[in-house]
């Protein structure tokens, strides 16, 4: 059993030192993912109230794939509740800071602008398995898809940058 299964384990037994230690551990993942996809507007509201949902649902977590994958499917959660709730439109824009992406800031520039011109769903792909480094099984789990449709969505938005980027 990993150091993250123990913990979570003690957590949903009210352990708050425990899952302090693992918040600690996935704060910046969880973080990074939401800011990046909500614009870095109410990202640190997101992520407060992904941990409150996680603490509230400890229990919930079986083992069954990794805990920062759990909390990254309750991060993605919280942005599609938020964004509903607000009645937004889907967001078109994605900030990506320039030394996660490029050393030229040219570079970072024109990708932050294609990420922007992709749709709510691809971003949170390709954010998931090109900035977070999930797989494709776990970004699958994390956005409540299947496998296939994941890579289907993730192959349009390599396409959509590819082409972005070439021109």
């Amino acid at each position: 059993m990993d150091h993250d299964a123990i913990l979570a384990r003690k957590a949903a037994a009210g352990d708050t030192a425990a899952f302090t230690i693992l918040v600690r551990g996935h704060e910046g993942a969880v973080r990074r993912f939401l800011g990046r996809l909500s614009r870095q507007q109410g990202s640190d509201d997101l992520a407060q109230e992904t941990f409150l949902r996680a603490w509230r649902r400890a229990s919930d977590y079986r083992g069954e794939g990794t805990y920062r994958g759990w909390l990254m499917r309750i991060a993605w959660t919280v942005f599609l509740d938020t964004r509903r709730a607000a009645g937004r439109r889907e967001e078109r824009e994605a900030a990506i800071p320039a030394h996660d992406v490029a050393h030229d800031p040219n570079q970072s520039l024109d990708l932050q602008r294609a990420l922007a011109l992709l749709g709510t769903r691809e971003r949170a792909a390709a954010l998931l398995c090109f900035g977070e480094g999930c797989s494709h099984g776990e970004a699958a789990e994390i956005m409540g898809l299947p496998l296939g449709t994941l890579k289907s969505i993730l192959a349009r938005a390599r396409a959509a940058l590819v082409e972005r980027l070439e021109n």
